[in-house]
């Protein structure tokens, strides 16, 4: 790295940031620190209830989690890409949805910005989708968990958005974080033209990302922004309904037709997006029934309490079983249903598809969770 002006891409890819540490052992190169820490997987002990057979693969694990220093490590771009000191990139803590470690984002400039050199241990938190409230909240913020079970020593955290920051986008982000205590002086940005240098990184492990989310994952959550704190409930608010309508997919085409029976069950329509981040949380303490598209809001189901009623809806072209196994953490009473996909176009944005709920088979949903 004798001239920071012109650095080229990486030269290759480590897929596990254990490859690399192990290299570094066997090397003698500067002293590396690798932990584990235990993940419990999660336990199925009940289908999900619904009028339907739903196939969902139970077999995928939780990632692994652990904690790793990286001396002389990189931090590239807006996704927050992790470069380890051989030059390499660190596949699993730079992991881009869609794509595959040599495809990698990172290697496709013919060079990447100057390099800023911080002489100080830094601990990246960042990852390519962490403007999405999910992936923040089960990607991101665990980590800070991770790295407080450690006690390892850092001065500054590396924080990225996931996308060009646009004022009120990701008020989630700094909302939480203020929560935890940690303010903007705390941390450093990662943005387009970002390539920082520090003299220790220490990385961790993502975890929501198989979305096989970990029970202590949802526990820590739920002990940071909860059980820690007082949440009055929100008074009248015991059903609700969770609209779509301002999302940019996956829109619940008849959802006004979908309201008019809930209404009658005595639901009230809300929108996350209007919400702030503890506002949330009080909704989701308060509701005792919760009925919702599938979608990053239902996120809050951590926050919970055992025996909330959820009822989960999809496209019939996209079943995605995070939001059950978060639902048998936290103990809640889960129900799930299908409607037709109206607009999907590929393989890879089925998970998009808008779709249309069958009247008829909501109302015997209802009544299968004793709510007619």
């Amino acid at each position: 790295m004798s001239d920071l002006h012109h650095i080229s891409p990486p030269i290759g890819f480590h897929i596990r940031t254990e490859d690399y540490v192990d290299g570094c052992l066997k090397s003698k190169a500067p002293e590396v620190v690798y932990k584990k820490f235990p993940v419990e997987p999660a336990r199925i002990e009940r289908p999900p209830k619904s009028l339907e057979t739903i196939k969902w693969d139970f077999h995928t694990m939780p990632p692994e989690q652990f904690l790793a220093t990286v001396p002389w490590g990189r931090v590239y771009g807006t996704n927050g890409s992790i470069i380890a000191s051989d030059n390499k990139l660190l596949w699993d803590v730079s992991f881009e949805y869609h794509t595959f470690p040599q495809s990698h984002s990172i290697f496709n400039p013919d060079k990447l910005p100057p390099i800023t050199y911080i002489p100080e241990t830094l601990a990246a938190i960042t990852f390519q989708v962490s403007f999405n409230y999910f992936h923040w909240m089960f990607d991101v913020l665990p980590r800070i968990h991770l790295l407080r079970k450690s006690k390892v020593k850092f001065d500054r955290f590396v924080i990225n958005r996931g996308i060009e920051y646009r004022a009120g986008q990701c008020d989630f982000q700094d909302e939480s974080l203020k929560l935890m205590g940690i303010t903007k002086e705390n941390w450093i940005e990662c943005h387009a033209d970002s390539h920082l240098l520090a003299k220790q990184l220490i990385v961790s492990s993502p975890a929501g990302y198989t979305a096989h989310v970990p029970k202590n994952v949802c526990q820590f959550l739920r002990n940071e922004f909860l059980e820690n704190r007082v949440i009055k409930k929100r008074s009248g608010y015991e059903r609700v309904f969770i609209s779509r309508d301002d999302a940019s997919h996956r829109k619940l085409v008849n959802e006004e037709e979908v309201f008019r029976v809930l209404e009658k069950h005595g639901f009230k329509k809300v929108t996350l997006s209007s919400m702030s981040f503890l506002e949330k949380i009080q909704l989701f303490h308060t509701a005792e029934v919760i009925v919702s598209p599938h979608g990053a809001g239902l996120t809050n189901l951590v926050f919970c309490n055992p025996g909330t009623r959820v009822i989960e809806l999809f496209p019939a072209t996209y079943l995605l079983p995070c939001f059950y196994i978060i639902s048998q953490h936290m103990n809640l009473d889960y129900y799930c249903m299908t409607g037709e996909a109206v607009s999907h176009s590929d393989a890879f944005n089925k998970h998009k598809a808008s779709f249309v709920i069958d009247i008829e088979k909501l109302e015997k949903t209802l009544a299968m969770a004793k709510l007619d």
